[in-house]
């Protein structure tokens, strides 16, 4: 099995779709790695990775409903699927109605470069500010990722306490953009709307405490690179979130905006749960590396290719 493993995924999209002719004109066994490619005919077996299904419950538009709908056609078709959370099984189990024994989940690493780093150093990379306490949330600007909560529990914080900085990176939703003019805080919130890939360790690093107040995650690697960067985390309770956390963070209500503000205190004035977080943290993030889900991965191509041309 091992010597016969083919990646096929790389180079020019031309080539990506010439590939798919040629695994179904050679009876090649495949595995798409999302599940926006279900759609496409294998040769003969085929593995699907489905990330989450989240565009079919929560989708930005009726448009997009269907046309997910469509990609996703070959879930149900698929000899195999590959969740990354028990969560996401859970909902093809539920939409799909497929036999949870045609499902496994194999859940996400975290890359080496995700650790702890100097936080003066790193704030001096970012050019943030040295002495006051950061805030930080990762993340789109879909409205699921809930940013809208951070900026009321913000905004609770903000009137008493002047040294305190929310820093978002990626985009803020044009909601979001206006409660910030509304409320006063454009002094006090640093959107970056995006952020080199080298430099994502360093955000983590620099701040005192991260915040994922999401409404649904088809598994949350944003908390796991935080954690794996001994930054201490605070998220929601809910899909496959609690699976990535553990023990190791505070999980709350993600639509609470007064308990986002006294967990976000509590963090920000004990230093005593923020070095237990962090070091938890730590600790739970070494459970999550890629080898680990490499591993698993090759597991379920030895069940489902087993005997297979």
């Amino acid at each position: 099995m091992e010597s016969s493993l083919e990646i096929k995924g790389k180079g020019p999209k031309p080539f990506f779709w010439w590939r798919c002719s040629r695994a179904y004109r050679h009876q090649e066994n495949v595995h798409l790695v999302s599940q926006n490619l279900s759609f496409l005919k294998a040769g003969n077996k085929r593995i699907v990775t489905c990330l989450d299904l989240i565009p079919l419950f929560m989708p930005s538009s009726l448009l997009e409903k269907c046309w997910r709908g469509f990609l996703y056609s070959g879930i149900k078709k698929a000899d195999h699927v590959i969740s990354i959370s028990q969560a996401t099984k859970k909902d093809l189990v539920r939409i799909y109605k497929l036999d949870p024994r045609r499902v496994t989940p194999v859940l996400l690493g975290v890359t080496p470069e995700f650790k702890p780093y100097n936080k003066r150093a790193s704030r001096e990379l970012l050019g943030l500010p040295r002495e006051e306490k950061i805030i930080l949330q990762v993340g789109t600007a879909a409205p699921r990722k809930n940013f809208i909560t951070t900026l009321k529990a913000f905004d609770r914080i903000a009137r008493g306490n002047g040294n305190i900085r929310l820093v978002k990176v990626n985009p803020a939703g044009i909601k979001d953009k206006e409660f910030i003019a509304r409320s006063g805080l454009s002094s006090k919130v640093l959107v970056r709307e995006s952020a080199a890939k080298e430099h994502m360790p360093h955000y983590y690093a620099a701040a005192d405490v991260f915040v994922f107040p999401s409404l649904y995650e088809g598994f949350g690697l944003p908390v796991l690179e935080a954690m794996a960067c001994g930054c201490p985390v605070i998220a929601s309770n809910n899909s496959s979130i609690p699976e990535v956390v553990g023990e190791a963070g505070i999980m709350i209500d993600p639509l609470n905006e007064v308990l986002w503000k006294e967990m976000i205190l509590s963090v920000l004035s004990d230093q005593g749960l923020s070095q237990k977080l962090s070091a938890e943290g730590l600790e739970r993030a070494r459970l999550f590396t890629w080898q680990k889900t490499a591993g698993e991965t090759l597991q379920v191509y030895q069940k489902i290719f087993k005997n297979s041309s």
